[in-house]
């Protein structure tokens, strides 16, 4: 296990991990997505912050402060990111994040979760979910919807989605925390045109809200919904 600071805090980063993109930002003492964390940060205000996948944890220290007495809710099914984000968790004493091994999805189920390439090359924070079951390749996870994950009783400002294309289907999975709490919408895509794509669907499904993506940068959108 390696160990990695920056200005939010300390994190671990299993040995296999550490030629992943965020693991070498951590070790230089850099923070991954500076720009989206503070922007999350600032739309915390007094609910909660819904952010995954985990990873190692590297957007917990910061977005634990952000909460305050708050809750930050965040989910792995990667066992070995799972805990290597519950260790970063215990290196920073922090007490108010909710870690779930699961993945998230529109409904429950168990789904393959790809965590090594056909070379057998760990994919760490790029593990995603396939279709089909690989020998070497897969795991088999268990899926929770959002809305089952997180409690009705806990306001939620932001939800953060970064699950390697599977974003539609988590946030098919909240829709009540979406349609009782507004929240900003923080969805990650690889192409600009995913990002309109996003804003479409989301007008589609929650028609009265007119959610509508005020920009995007580290190849996350971001929505809001406008009256």
């Amino acid at each position: 296990m390696l160990r990695a600071v920056n200005q939010y805090g300390f994190y671990c980063i299993p040995e296999q991990y550490k030629k992943r993109e965020v693991s070498r930002i951590l070790l230089k003492g850099e923070v991954n997505e500076p720009n989206t964390i503070a922007l999350i940060s600032k739309f915390a205000g007094d609910g909660d912050i819904i952010s995954g996948g985990c990873f190692i944890g590297d957007f917990m220290p910061a977005l634990a402060q952000a909460a305050g007495k708050r809750q930050v809710h965040s989910f792995e099914p990667n066992p070995d990111s799972f805990d290597a984000s519950t260790t970063t968790l215990k290196m920073n004493n922090i007490q108010n994040v909710k870690l779930h091994p699961v993945a998230v999805g529109e409904k429950a189920d168990t789904l393959h979760l790809q965590i090594a390439s056909f070379k057998g090359r760990i994919l760490g924070g790029m593990s995603t979910i396939v279709e089909e079951a690989a020998e070497g390749q897969t795991i088999e996870v268990a899926v929770t919807p959002l809305d089952d994950l997180v409690p009705k009783t806990r306001k939620v400002s932001v939800l953060h989605l970064d699950v390697e294309g599977h974003e539609w289907p988590a946030v098919l999975g909240a829709q009540r925390i979406i349609a009782k709490n507004t929240p900003l919408l923080v969805l990650e895509a690889t192409k600009d045109w995913q990002h309109r794509a996003y804003e479409e669907k989301l007008r589609e499904t929650f028609p009265d809200l007119n959610y509508t993506l005020m920009g995007a940068m580290e190849r996350n959108g971001f929505y809001l919904p406008q009256d």
